[in-house]
């Protein structure tokens, strides 16, 4: 994923949230705020949340949680972020069934009867 298009991921979350969310539509209107410094912020989180791996995967909604909170405080500073966005979508797991095993059959002997025959008068 780009940074245009992860900046415009984040920009339509936030214009929706700001839709149907009164007191966030106030915060979103703010002149000192940017999206391109919102997902600057955001990458400096996930580095910091990385503690120095090149890479992390962290779920969506910790990253639209870091942009209102970008929104949110006022006295956030972003300094210049190195970014690099990848999106991987997990893939479902195959998991697959056991198959039924069959039930031992006994083996009759010749001559032998294990059936049991029920009776009209009640004796077994």
């Amino acid at each position: 994923m780009s940074s245009s298009t992860f900046e415009t991921t984040i920009q339509t979350y936030l214009e929706n949230r700001a839709k149907t969310d009164s007191l966030f539509a106030e915060t979103y209107k703010k002149a000192n705020k940017s999206i391109k410094e919102c997902c600057n912020y955001i990458y400096s989180q996930a580095r910091k949340f990385a503690k120095g791996s090149n890479s992390v995967g962290i779920d969506d909604a910790t990253v639209y949680g870091w942009a209102v909170h970008y929104y949110d405080e006022d006295d956030i500073k972003v300094d210049g972020v190195e970014s690099r966005v990848e999106v991987a979508t997990p893939e479902p797991a195959s998991v697959e069934q056991p198959k039924p095993q069959p039930k031992p059959v006994q083996k009759r002997r010749r001559g032998e009867d294990n059936s049991l025959q029920l009776s009209l008068f009640g004796e077994l």
